[in-house]
């Protein structure tokens, strides 16, 4: 499994067990399902609950959400369009500052914002209709996930969390 997790604060955003597609080599798109589950419940593919003991005497809790979300404990914050550019200016120095710390060569940096611009760009227009979610530290300086909805192939309406490519390290496990 590999998990996605951001360069600045080191939370958990995404794995590849969810339905992960790169797009122009800039964003990930992450495909959300809105689930209800007893609260602590975690579905994993390959996962036999079957298997554990079952706690007794316990009230069940039950949550709802959006899988993504509840998952990696994401958490909620808020963002006029005003604000998301404030915020895209100060996470640009930070992230510039951090490829730097990671030793990336002047070419990988140029090219990564050339891509983030790039990015920006596709996000920006999708700002109004968005929810915004931080890391599980919530941490202002880290990533943020940017969830919209759009019509799928099945004429439904589905979510997508996007991520910037470049806030980034995949890490496998």
């Amino acid at each position: 499994m590999i998990i996605y997790k951001d360069l600045i604060t080191g939370d958990e955003m995404f794995t590849d067990s969810s339905k992960v597609k790169l797009v122009d080599d800039c964003i990930w798109e992450v495909e959300c399902q809105f689930v209800m589950r007893k609260q602590g419940d975690i579905a994993i593919e390959g996962f036999n609950p079957s298997a554990e003991e079952a706690d007794e005497g316990t009230d069940e809790i039950t949550e709802s959400g959006y899988d993504l979300v509840l998952n990696q404990r994401l958490v909620e914050a808020s963002f006029s369009k005003a604000d998301f550019k404030n915020y895209l200016k100060t996470y640009t120095k930070t992230l510039q500052e951090k490829w730097k710390n990671l030793e990336w060569s002047d070419e990988q940096i140029a090219e990564a914002k050339t891509k983030f611009t790039e990015a920006v760009k596709k996000i920006l227009p999708k700002v109004n209709d968005a929810q915004f979610y931080l890391g599980n530290s919530s941490n202002p300086d880290g990533i943020v996930g940017v969830l919209e909805f759009r019509e799928g192939d099945d004429g439904n309406e589905k979510a997508v969390m996007n991520f910037f490519k470049h806030g980034l390290d995949a890490e496998k496990v």
